[in-house]
């Protein structure tokens, strides 16, 4: 379970397909058997991951291409409101685009599961709400803290095991950064 809750709270790079590697073990395997997925479902959700993130590439070009445009123009000597509002809608536009394509890979994730699977699932989610009490308990002492297998992004590992793989992850954050707030695209849960 802890490696579970780790991979929830895991970021890894961007628009790289997903893909077992080789000589390794399979990326997710420990969720594949938690949930008792059937090798054809564990197939689909990479398919769908991997649809997913060539959708994001384009979002996420235009959103870098108008952090650039933004910055040049806060560069001059009189920025133009009119150029930088606009620029500001669209990176906002992209964003939302980003999350609706999130929820619909959610979904379509979520629809391949059944009755029974579905009932595994809900023992994560009922574990997310518990993630607030469980950091308070770390920091009380009371708890260690969650250690994870899972190595940063890029990190590859010496015969291929984990961390020479990338996770379905949401578009790195920076990503949608406007108005102060950083919004992450994909919401491990929705509300």
């Amino acid at each position: 379970m802890r490696w579970i809750l780790a991979l929830l709270f895991t970021s890894a790079a961007f628009a790289q397909t997903i893909l077992p590697s080789p000589g390794g073990n399979p990326p997710l395997l420990e969720l594949k058997q938690f949930l008792e997925l059937t090798d054809a479902q564990y197939a689909q959700i990479f398919q769908n991951i991997n649809q997913y993130q060539r959708t994001m590439a384009s979002y996420q070009q235009r959103v870098y291409e108008l952090q650039r445009d933004i910055a040049i123009e806060t560069a001059r000597e009189n920025p133009s409101a009119t150029e930088l509002g606009t620029r500001y809608v669209e990176v906002e536009i992209n964003c939302r685009l980003m999350n609706e394509e999130a929820a619909k890979l959610r979904t379509r994730n979520q629809a391949l599961l059944t009755t029974a699977q579905k009932t595994k699932f809900q023992v994560l989610l009922d574990a997310i709400k518990l993630m607030p009490l469980v950091s308070q308990a770390q920091q009380a002492a009371l708890l260690e803290p969650v250690t994870s297998t899972i190595l940063p992004v890029g990190v590859g590992s010496v015969g291929g095991s984990i961390g020479s793989f990338l996770l379905p992850t949401p578009v790195p954050t920076a990503a949608c950064y406007s108005g102060g707030i950083i919004r992450n695209p994909m919401p491990l849960v929705q509300p």
